[in-house]
């Protein structure tokens, strides 16, 4: 994979790589209780939480054979959520997302999920990606149903967030 990150363009969305100056959306959209109750964000979650992101997870993902992406929504250019592909081995690539309360249901998320699924198989290896969401997330497995993954198991303490297990589906996406 190139160092530099390339702008991806789906239907309703861009993937862009992070800069510096989207800590402050990143942090307003990481005070979302649903956000904070699904993923692994830092409750409360600080303005640093948003620099540590930017300087020190956004490298980690890259160095584990991924790629960290801003989610534009394209009619208005604002930040919409976060998609990475946490880690690519053998083939296989987890994803990790999230989308700012103001741009759901909307189809910006499954757009995100499709563009990134879309490069990473024509671009970085990917044979089979996957999604690890908790079966009472319904909103998050709904976009992923919307974005073709299928649910394929159930993973029982599969995540660990901030200190406490919990169970995940998997949801698997497959090249064609």
């Amino acid at each position: 994979m190139s160092d530099v990150l390339p702008v991806l363009t789906g239907t309703h969305v861009r993937l862009r790589p992070w800069r510096a100056e989207d800590a402050p959306a990143i942090h307003a959209a990481c005070q979302d209780p649903d956000i904070q109750r699904w993923t692994t964000v830092p409750v409360p979650y600080a303005p640093a939480d948003a620099d540590d992101f930017l300087a020190r997870r956004v490298p980690e993902a890259r160095a584990r054979g991924g790629a960290a992406f801003a989610v534009e929504d394209l009619a208005d250019v604002t930040l919409a959520g976060s998609t990475t592909l946490l880690q690519l081995a053998a083939g296989v690539g987890e994803i990790g997302y999230w989308i700012a309360p103001g741009a759901r249901r909307r189809g910006l998320g499954a757009d995100a999920l499709t563009t990134l699924a879309s490069w990473a198989f024509a671009h970085v290896g990917a044979r089979r990606l996957e999604l690890l969401i908790e079966p009472g997330n319904h909103a998050s497995r709904a976009l992923a149903a919307r974005a073709g993954f299928v649910a394929e198991d159930l993973l029982r303490d599969r995540l660990l967030v901030r200190g406490e297990r919990r169970d995940a589906l998997l949801h698997v996406l497959l090249a064609s």
